[in-house]
């Protein structure tokens, strides 16, 4: 009796489906925001900006922020508990033309929390951090480090195959 317990046991934690990690923080605001310079330019662009939005390239505050902040400042944001911060900071960084910005999109694959995202004035829509971070790096969009149609479509296969 003690060994059908235990293959049942066994065949039972053997079948079960392992959870996907999601993503992790691994830095707090508070202590990224402790350099002055960077607190600064963050407050002032926060200030403006409460939402993410579709032509936020465009807006003079978040270009402001761009030319304020250097890329290890960023790179630490897209790290942060908060999500719409790790999309900024993200945002940012394809504006910069940043070399490894697809190494950092890869590393929130799994980042499913979710953000509010405006399209237009009135329209605004909740999208998970990797959906937000790979559509800026979609083949129509303006980044240097875009991905081609091809390149997208299997990438977008398997962010969604999680």
């Amino acid at each position: 009796m003690k060994n059908i317990c235990f293959l049942v046991i066994i065949l039972f934690l053997a079948s079960c489906e392992q959870k996907k990690e999601g993503f992790k923080p691994t830095e707090k605001l508070d202590l990224i925001l402790k350099n002055d310079k960077l607190n600064k330019a963050y407050s002032d662009f926060r200030m403006e900006d409460v939402y993410l939005s579709s032509d936020l390239e465009n807006q003079d505050n978040f270009i402001k922020f761009i030319n304020e902040t250097n890329t290890n400042d960023l790179l630490s944001l897209t790290e942060c508990e908060i999500p719409i911060v790790r999309c900024f900071a993200f945002k940012a960084l394809v504006e910069k033309d940043y070399p490894y910005i697809r190494q950092v999109l890869f590393k929130h694959k799994n980042d499913n929390e979710f953000i509010e995202y405006g399209a237009g004035q009135c329209i605004r829509m909740k999208r998970t951090v990797s959906s937000y971070m790979m559509l800026q790096l979609d083949p129509y969009s303006k980044s240097k480090n875009k991905f081609t149609k091809i390149e997208y479509n299997k990438i977008q296969k398997e962010f969604w195959e999680k």
